[in-house]
């Protein structure tokens, strides 16, 4: 199946952003992700679509962040209530996640720093804490991905370099 959408149409969503269309022609992308999370809904019925590319798992430590989205538990549910404003319902809403994975680190460090473990696993209890389900995963190894939302249809792909596409 070829998935094409005009450039134009294109979003990117950078680190720490989120995005939210009911626009079909929109192709909502996640570049590069590696420890982050691209989070990604898909209401069929009304075709809202939204995607996230979500930095860090918590937003409670440290001082109040000055924008939510970066942080996983604290974007999901920004990224719903925009949804719901645009129409969705969570009910009918297909969630699902890619990322995580874990990048080289220094030497010594490799087990405290495991943010894309952090992040996969802070991604699941806050859906599971909102009685929300995950519908797909890519997530964990060692090599970063694309992530490709298309609003007309809710397919989600992934590529890796030097690998294939796929849908999710």
């Amino acid at each position: 199946m070829t998935l094409m959408v005009n450039r134009e149409q294109s979003v990117v969503i950078s680190l720490g952003e989120l995005h939210v269309t009911k626009e079909p022609e929109t192709l909502l992308v996640c570049y590069g992700i590696g420890s982050c999370i691209a989070f990604a809904a898909y209401d069929p019925a009304t075709k809202v679509a939204g995607m996230a590319h979500f930095v860090l798992p918590d937003s409670t430590s440290g001082s109040r962040p000055k924008t939510l989205e970066r942080f996983v538990d604290a974007g999901i549910p920004v990224m719903l209530d925009q949804m719901q404003a645009a129409g969705a319902m969570r009910s009918r809403t297909i969630f699902k996640i890619a990322g995580g994975a874990h990048m080289a680190v220094a030497k010594g460090f490799e087990s405290r720093l495991n943010i894309g473990e952090r992040n996969i696993e802070a991604a699941r209890e806050t859906m599971k804490s909102l009685g929300l389900r995950l519908r797909g995963e890519d997530v964990g190894g060692t090599h970063g991905r694309t992530v490709r939302l298309f609003a007309g249809t809710g397919a989600l792909t992934i590529s890796t370099v030097g690998g294939s596409s796929y849908e999710l």
